[in-house]
């Protein structure tokens, strides 16, 4: 089984990686890709990596230095995937 700091590890790493997905897909967008289907499997990895996020902050408990790295991870991923949303919402409502 998986040690907790191995655990953490991992998942900021994984949150890191996630947080930079709006800008590639950005990227991919403005090229004239067609990424529907790779941003709607990028949602529900997000949704995925949330609930890993707040698993791993229940075990961690308030108290420890961890414990404020992968809230940071996933709020800076959850921010840049909502903005990154919302503006597809937008640029499509045109």
């Amino acid at each position: 089984m998986e040690s907790i700091d191995d655990a953490v590890s991992r998942l900021l790493n994984e949150l890191s990686e996630a947080k930079m997905w709006p800008e590639e897909y950005q990227e991919k967008l403005e090229a004239g890709a067609d990424i529907s289907h790779e941003i709607n499997r990028a949602d529900k990895k997000i949704q995925e990596l949330e609930a890993q996020a707040r698993k791993i902050i229940k075990k961690l408990g308030c108290v420890s230095p961890k414990t404020r790295s992968v809230y940071n991870g996933m709020a800076g991923m959850l921010i840049n995937w909502q903005e990154f949303k919302d503006n597809l919402e937008y640029v499509n409502s045109i």
